[in-house]
């Protein structure tokens, strides 16, 4: 259980990341969330943001204080299947901070140069590669170089 300040004590972190190994397992060759080395910017951006820190804490909390998980020696020592329904029962128990916790999840991972490769995602800025655009049709100002002026000379 976090302590009172919200700091993930080392049994929460561990717990976390083989909750987050169950949102977004491994595939292929690129490691589940939790194996993926997440942790440390989920805690950054949960202090940034109130929203995430309580939810985090109240995910944890809950992973923690869950019986079924208490009482098979915590979650760690379930198997998958067990792990996806103690999740499930959270997910059911506290809807809203569990959607925060699946969000800053998903914002970590979803931020990581290998997952872009291997879904296929141009990473990088925008320019100056960018996307390409088609020629600028000149066209679609003929009707605006046909008005007259309606407005007013700037005085020098």
């Amino acid at each position: 259980m976090p302590t009172k300040e919200g700091k993930l004590t080392d049994s929460d972190k561990r717990n976390m990341r083989a909750a987050m190994d169950r949102f977004i397992p491994p595939v292929d060759d690129l490691p589940g969330a939790g194996s993926m080395g997440l942790l440390d910017e989920i805690e950054r951006m949960s202090v940034e943001h109130e929203r995430y820190r309580k939810s985090l804490v109240r995910f944890l909390d809950a992973l923690t204080l869950d019986m079924s998980v208490e009482v098979a020696g915590g979650f760690l020592a379930l198997d998958d299947e067990q792990r996806d329904e103690a999740i499930r029962d959270i997910e059911g128990s506290i809807s809203n901070d569990f959607a925060n916790v699946l969000e800053v999840v998903y914002l970590a991972y979803y931020s990581r140069p290998e997952v872009h490769k291997r879904i296929g995602w141009r990473t990088g800025p925008l320019q100056p590669l960018g996307f390409e655009l088609p020629p600028f049709d000149e066209s679609i100002l003929e009707n605006v170089r046909k008005r007259e002026p309606f407005w007013r000379e700037a005085p020098d």
